[in-house]
């Protein structure tokens, strides 16, 4: 082990374990470099710059995308920085802040590794690429190829002044679609050659991200968006034949905003999904996710609910600075009831065991998404850890 590798205590970073956190919470053992990646699409359209002759205007559209992957390390690497943000540019409060990882900046891709799932992460609306690198990291130590995408138009370093959400209401799912699109050609060339299973994907989505997620698995646009966003009526229109994306295997949806999709028109979702919601989010509103869940009955799926929970499920910890910050900009990182590290690790618990079983063959992992029985612990929690978590299962 390097010494870059000792130089932060284990459980002082994000995607670090907790004393008594659940088994699969724990880091894996491979090595993890990452890199930060600009994808170019030519042809999307501009939304926030408005219609020009009552069309929008097509331009290229530029993304960001944090790649964590295996790594062969030769004890010189730097351990990565993120450069993450608190409040947004366009309100004039855009303040950095450095959050330490265990991944090693620009660190030489493993040749030997092979073909890894490859897991896409969406951040919420606004975020950043970094939000949830607490599931990332963690992840890409298990095995998995991570990219997590920047939304342009709604990233805290870029929030348009105007139509930020119809340009999430168009481009979410748009966007996952194009990045997974680039696999087939990232696995042919450059650092990741080899390195992707380009059709076997697993999708994480937050809030606006799951959103996003939801429409590439197959869900359709909801009568809401057309009744209140007029303006883009017309480009979120579906052809008859919409389906989810044959690369995606399995999908993650953290408190997704469901109310932007058609509830009664879920035949399409028919892969493998697992849910998180707080029963106190009163942003996407907890029991119409709970009921869209119920409703995608063609998907084998888990529900985790944690009790009194708020709506940011899957974000990182509070940075240090955020400490001095006014509630307004503390919460995005935090919950009046649950410390956001519990919540990490539950998380990264299930999802592991979700992807490890749907993306890997895993059968073993099927076990940790099964309800418990009455006054008994969920499998792989720790006694008396488990305290307003409840696991659901349809379908599994």
């Amino acid at each position: 082990m390097s010494q870059q590798q000792n130089s932060f205590p284990m459980g002082s970073l994000v995607g670090d374990p907790l004393p008594g956190a659940p088994e699969l919470a724990a880091r894996g053992q491979a090595a993890v470099g990452v890199r930060t990646i600009e994808l170019a699409f030519p042809g999307r359209l501009q939304i926030p710059a408005g219609k020009r002759d009552g069309r929008f205007v097509p331009g290229e559209r530029k993304l960001k995308a944090e790649v964590w992957y295996p790594a062969v390390l030769t004890g010189n690497e730097e351990p990565a920085a993120y450069t993450d943000h608190a409040g947004r540019k366009d309100l004039g409060n855009l303040t950095p802040f450095i959050l330490n990882g265990r991944a090693f900046r620009d660190a030489r891709p493993d040749p030997e590794a092979g073909a890894r799932p490859v897991v896409v992460i969406s951040h919420g609306y606004p975020g950043s690429r970094f939000l949830l690198c607490n599931l990332a990291e963690n992840l890409s130590s298990k095995g998995y190829v991570v990219f997590s995408i920047g939304h342009a138009d709604n990233t805290y370093e870029d929030f348009a002044e105007t139509r930020s959400m119809e340009s999430a209401l168009v481009h979410r799912s748009a966007d996952q679609r194009l990045v997974i699109s680039e696999f087939p050609r990232l696995n042919r060339e450059g650092f990741l050659k080899g390195l992707l299973q380009p059709d076997n994907v697993g999708l994480i989505g937050f809030s606006m991200g799951g959103y996003g997620a939801l429409r590439t698995i197959g869900a359709r646009i909801g009568r809401t968006v057309k009744e209140n966003f007029g303006e883009i009526a017309d480009v979120v229109d579906e052809e008859g034949e919409w389906h989810g994306l044959k690369a995606v295997r399995a999908a993650a949806l953290f408190a997704p905003a469901t109310f932007f999709t058609d509830p009664d028109r879920t035949d399409d979702i028919d892969i493998p999904t697992i849910w998180f919601c707080g029963t106190a989010d009163h942003v996407v509103q907890y029991e119409k996710v709970h009921d869209y869940w119920r409703g995608a009955a063609k998907s084998a799926r888990v529900f985790v609910s944690y009790e009194g929970c708020g709506h940011n499920v899957a974000n990182n910890p509070a940075p240090p600075e955020a400490y001095s910050m006014p509630w307004e900009l503390f919460k995005r990182w935090s919950d009046p009831v649950w410390d956001t590290r519990r919540l990490n690790d539950a998380n990264i618990h299930f999802v592991t065991a979700f992807f490890d079983l749907v993306l890997r063959g895993e059968d073993g992992r099927r076990a940790y998404l099964a309800p418990a029985e009455a006054d008994t612990p969920i499998p792989g929690f720790t006694e008396g850890t488990t305290a307003g978590i409840r696991l659901e299962s349809m379908g599994f």
